[in-house]
């Protein structure tokens, strides 16, 4: 079994030349054959047992860490909300920390961005980059269902199914400030100053604010 480790980048630029570092990991490994990890109270989940997928696109693509430009597959699993990164075939996961702010998948020109919000840091996909920001938030979650059909032992069958969240958005605002966006009042909120323009604006649009089409009208505005 090939034990997953932590994976640090350790990204030190001496005239042309770019050096990786790699630590042990603190929590319990991963292996190859059957994708495991820790859950939220401290259970060792076998993903192999779970039906669906808990990565954003399935299994690992081309992809870069902004700061460093090496190219490695990665994957993001929206469950655990952390980066892989395949080398041969041994996984690492990519720690939550500067530099590692930004990771680029090549194909689907998707921006992964950490942001610490409450206290925690997160990633977010960045569906709006600039001096404002839109972000979404997209995560995973175990559901379980009991079949009514008996087992020969006379217990219901159980199984478990990766099901994906309702997306949540949030703005980062160009003084750093952000917040949960889910109505018009935490947009006036979090631009106090640009309350005529933005009350005028939505006037004169029609703006979802569950909607990441509406938002997206909402943070190009001002950024223009």
């Amino acid at each position: 079994m090939k034990n997953i480790f932590t994976f640090f980048f350790l990204c030190v630029i001496n005239l042309t030349f770019l050096h990786t570092s790699l630590v042990s990991a603190q929590r319990p490994g991963i292996s190859m054959e059957v994708n495991t990890t820790t859950g939220s109270k401290g259970e060792t989940l076998n993903y192999d047992a779970i039906q669906g997928s808990p990565y954003l696109y399935g299994d690992f693509t081309s992809a870069k860490a902004l700061c460093c430009n090496e190219i490695a597959p990665m994957r993001y699993d929206l469950y655990a909300d952390e980066v892989q990164y395949k080398k041969g075939d041994v996984i690492y996961t990519l720690l939550r920390e500067t530099p590692y702010t930004r990771i680029e998948f090549l194909d689907s020109k998707t921006i992964l961005v950490l942001e610490n919000i409450d206290n925690e840091s997160k990633y977010f996909i960045e569906v709006v980059g600039g001096k404002n920001a839109l972000l979404k938030k997209v995560s995973k979650k175990i559901v379980s269902n009991s079949d009514p059909k008996k087992t020969g032992f006379g217990k219901k069958d159980q199984t478990s199914t990766f099901v994906e969240n309702e997306p949540s958005f949030y703005i980062k605002a160009e003084n750093g400030k952000t917040k949960l966006i889910k109505n018009k009042k935490d947009v006036l909120d979090l631009y106090p100053e640009k309350n005529k323009e933005l009350n005028a604006f939505f006037d004169v649009t029609k703006i979802k604010f569950n909607k990441e089409e509406s938002l997206a009208k909402v943070v190009n505005f001002l950024n223009n």
